[in-house]
């Protein structure tokens, strides 16, 4: 008896020992030098909701309403070197019975513009119109973006049916930044 337990544990001690070489290779450390990661950041940009009456002020209209963002972080070395793409998405809704356009200006430190788009936000008879536009940057478009330290957004009312305290409907825009980054780490 004391035999064939004797037996039987030599022969777990060689299987366990056979499994355990079997199934390890050699784990090379210096990897972790090599390192690539393409993280994508949203950020939000701006956000417009404004009822038709906001366009009027005593019986006169006001064709536009600007606001601006500061982004000095734009030309921090990290972005420069590591951002490889961008996109800004709008998505808009209008039911006032007027079109829009939106102009979105990339201003540098020295108030010049580096880069413009403009797209337009149509209605018709007070219906809820959703739509969306995407602008990408890439190549010369990424660099006057990295070059960008303030955004200028414009919403200009086209001509059409004179707007009152009493028109109908609403406008909105919902904007964000979709940031495409490459961090690669070699020694």
């Amino acid at each position: 008896m004391v035999i064939k337990q004797l037996i039987t544990y030599t022969f777990l001690v060689i299987i366990i020992n056979s499994l355990c070489l079997s199934c390890t290779k050699p784990v090379d450390f210096n990897q972790i030098n090599d390192i690539e990661i393409s993280p994508i950041i949203e950020s939000s940009l701006v956000f417009l909701d404004e009822p038709a009456n906001r366009f009027s002020d005593n019986d006169t209209e006001l064709t536009t309403i600007q606001d601006f963002v500061q982004v000095d972080f734009f030309n921090n070395n990290f972005i420069v070197d590591n951002l490889i793409r961008a996109e800004f998405v709008f998505e808009t809704m209008n039911s006032i019975n007027r079109a829009f356009q939106v102009q979105v200006d990339f201003l540098d430190s020295n108030d010049q513009i580096q880069h413009t788009f403009s797209f337009f936000i149509t209605s018709s008879n007070n219906t809820n119109i959703d739509s969306n536009y995407t602008e990408v940057f890439q190549d010369n478009t990424l660099a006057a973006l990295k070059n960008t330290s303030r955004l200028v957004f414009t919403l200009n009312m086209l001509p059409g049916t004179p707007i009152n305290q009493n028109t109908t409907g609403r406008i909105s825009v919902k904007s964000k930044a979709v940031f495409y980054f490459n961090i690669e780490k070699t020694p």
